[in-house]
Formats: structure tokens, C-alpha cells, sequence
């Protein structure tokens, strides 16, 4: 067979394909509008940020300075007011209620302390059932009661020069670079991507080749004079071109909508995305090889799935992980695509920054497609 010949019988099952994926609304419906959705659903729903912590305060300085400090909690949407304490047992009775999740006590003599230089104690109490966003309002708690402090401590050294002498402060700078906002929308939004990418190809091609094996189409097509490698390539090409046509589409929307930056080479995204791809489609494949139903294939597609994306540092780093778990993600290409889409988004990204996560993907690619062609090939035979 010349390789005009071959190229002509691949040309001619990937317009098959295209026709059946188009007649077919449900096919269309996951391809194109549920990942519009998903996008938009988990782009606002997925959010590491705090907002609308219902913070009590009890003020028994009741200074001008307490009552800056006070004001100066609810100048943001991180902390809302929650109800009014008037002792500390009643501050923390709100506590255990759950009427407020943080619990501020400012005592008696705090501007006079903090303006003599003295130790001066502000009382936070946050509730740790949710020991991130509790770790993070404390955070956010203290840095505003530093701040006030130290705009107190300026105000004296202006009155009283021979004050700033005896007031001995380190002040930290900070600076944030990719993310200056901290806003976690641009850290989540490409991680949904990648998340979209996986279960549109991999479900696609492992339902398309069971789905012909259940209308008892695959064997009409087995009986004609195409190779394997051409009912391969004709099976994988239509969807690797649906993927790109959604994800061209789910970056659309990402940078022009949620307004997440990309500040790193389309071209780079483009090839760091046909090395994944490579690996989600073989797991498509080798899917389908081993399922008789759409609904097996469908089970263990989200298996898959499930894992890849506990494992890949969607949520949190990986470093953070057991060792052993940690170990694992070594085997999870979503792990290494998610840092390459982020690095490429966020920090502009070259080919040398993105290769060492990038070589991962190539040989797991070769390796799983060159199985699942080798599976096939027996099957055929």
C-alpha cells in the first residue's frame, strides 16, 4: 500500500467519524456546551479565596485608636461584622455557636501600651474547623493588627522625636510576582482546563470505539481493506482536532472573560498540549479494549480521572503529600501538564522551563499509544 493509499483510506474515516459525531446531539452536547459550562461553573466555584469571614469584635479599650482598628477589619471583603459581644465569655460563646468564625478582643489599655513601646495583646481566636481558610484569616487578622500598630507607633515618633530612638522595628517588605492580585481564579483556570481536556478525549475516544462495538459497526469496518494503523489514526485524528477546536475555545474564554493573563508562547501551549493529548487518547484506546459497555468504559475513565486530578496538585502542591503519595504523582500526566499550563500562563514559560515536565509526557505518550496500537494490532489479527 502506497502511502498515497493510505493517507486516502484515513482521509475517508475521519469524515466518517466527523459525520457521526455531528449527527449525534448527545456527542455534540459533551463536546462543545459541556465544557463551556464546567468552565464557567468551576472557574467561580473552585476558589481558594476568603471572602465574607463573619468576624466578632469585643472593644474594651475604646479608644479612638481601638475603633480605627475595628473600622479598619471591615475595609476589605475578606471579614464582614458579626454579631456584637459584650464580654469575653459571650466573644467566645459566639465562638462555639458558630455565629462568627473569628474572634477579636482588644483590651484595656491597648493604645497606651502600643504607644509607650510596651508588649501590647490583641486576642484572636479563629474557628479551625477548616484549617485552611482558619490559617489564612488568622493571616490576613494579624497583618491589619500590625499595621494599625505601627501607624500608631508613627503618630508618637512624629509628636515625640526622642520616641522613635527607643522603638527598635523590622519591616517587611513583600513583593508577588506572575499573580500580583493573589486572585486564585488565574491559578485554578488553567488547571480546569487541563481538567476539560482529559475527560473530553479520553471519554470520547474509549465511548466511540465501544460504542461501535455495540452497534456491531466495528466488525463491518474490520472486514474492509483498511490496516489497523488506519482505523487508529482515524479514530484518534477527529478528536485530537475536536480537542484543540475546545481548547482554543476554553482559552477564549479564560483570558477574555475571567481575564486570566497569558503571557507565555501559544505555539509552546499548542505542543505541550499534542504530548498530552498523546497520552489521553492511548488511555482512550487501551479504555475501549478492555470495555464491552459505554458504561464500563465510562466507570473506568472516571477512575482514571479522579485520580489524576487528586494527585496532579490541582488543589494543593503535591510536595505537601505522604511520601508515597507523593511518589505516585511521578506516574500522573496531569501532574506535569498542570505545571506547564500554569508556567506557560502565568510566568511566560520557554521550552527550556517547561521541559522538564514536558519529556515526562513524551515518553509516557510513546509508551502507552505504541500498547494500546500493539493491543489493537492483536485484536485485529
Amino acid at each position: 500500500m502506497t502511502l498515497s493509499q493510505w493517507i486516502h483510506g484515513v482521509r475517508y474515516l475521519v469524515q466518517k467519524e466527523f459525520r457521526q459525531v455531528f449527527r449525534d446531539k448527545a456527542m455534540l452536547r459533551i463536546i462543545f456546551m459541556a465544557p463551556i459550562i464546567q468552565l464557567f461553573i468551576l472557574s467561580y466555584a473552585v476558589t481558594t479565596d476568603i471572602r465574607n469571614i463573619r468576624m466578632t469584635i469585643l472593644d474594651q479599650d475604646n479608644t479612638s485608636e481601638s475603633r480605627h482598628l475595628t473600622e479598619s477589619f471591615f475595609q476589605n471583603d475578606v471579614f464582614i461584622p458579626g454579631p456584637v459581644a459584650t464580654s469575653p465569655a459571650d466573644l467566645l460563646e459566639k465562638l462555639q455557636r458558630s455565629d462568627a468564625d473569628i474572634a477579636v478582643w482588644i483590651p484595656v489599655d491597648y493604645a497606651k501600651d502600643v504607644a509607650s513601646g510596651s508588649e501590647a495583646t490583641v486576642s484572636i481566636t479563629v474557628n479551625g474547623q477548616n484549617s485552611s481558610i482558619a490559617g489564612r484569616a488568622q493571616g490576613y487578622a494579624e497583618t491589619i493588627v500590625r499595621q494599625q500598630a505601627g501607624r500608631i507607633l508613627d503618630d508618637v515618633s512624629l509628636k515625640n522625636p526622642a520616641m522613635k530612638q527607643r522603638i527598635h522595628t523590622i519591616e517587611a517588605v513583600t513583593r508577588f510576582f506572575y499573580n500580583p492580585e493573589l486572585e486564585s481564579r488565574f491559578y485554578m483556570i488553567p488547571a480546569i482546563l487541563v481538567q476539560l481536556l482529559t475527560i473530553i478525549t479520553t471519554m470520547l475516544t474509549g465511548l466511540a470505539i465501544v460504542r461501535e462495538k455495540e452497534a456491531g459497526t466495528l466488525e463491518q469496518i474490520l472486514v474492509t481493506p483498511l490496516t489497523p494503523g488506519q482505523l487508529i489514526a482515524g479514530k484518534v485524528i477527529p478528536f485530537l482536532i475536536l480537542a484543540y477546536v475546545a481548547l482554543t475555545l476554553a482559552c477564549t474564554i479564560a483570558v477574555l472573560w475571567f481575564g486570566v493573563p497569558f503571557v507565555g508562547s501559544i505555539l509552546l501551549l499548542a505542543v505541550c498540549a499534542l504530548a498530552y493529548l498523546l497520552v489521553t487518547l492511548a488511555l482512550g484506546l487501551l479504555t475501549s479494549e478492555v470495555s464491552s459497555t459505554q458504561q464500563q468504559a465510562m466507570f473506568t475513565v472516571f477512575f482514571f480521572i479522579m485520580f489524576g486530578i487528586m494527585t496532579s496538585g490541582f488543589f494543593y502542591p503535591v510536595e505537601n503529600m505522604p511520601r508515597f503519595i507523593y511518589l505516585l504523582t511521578f506516574l500522573n500526566p496531569m501532574r506535569y501538564i498542570m505545571a506547564i499550563n500554569r508556567g506557560i500562563f502565568l510566568k511566560g514559560a520557554n521550552l527550556s522551563d517547561v521541559w522538564p515536565n514536558l519529556w515526562p509526557l513524551l515518553v509516557m505518550g510513546t509508551v502507552l499509544f505504541t500498547t494500546a496500537v500493539l493491543r489493537f494490532h492483536k485484536k485485529v489479527e
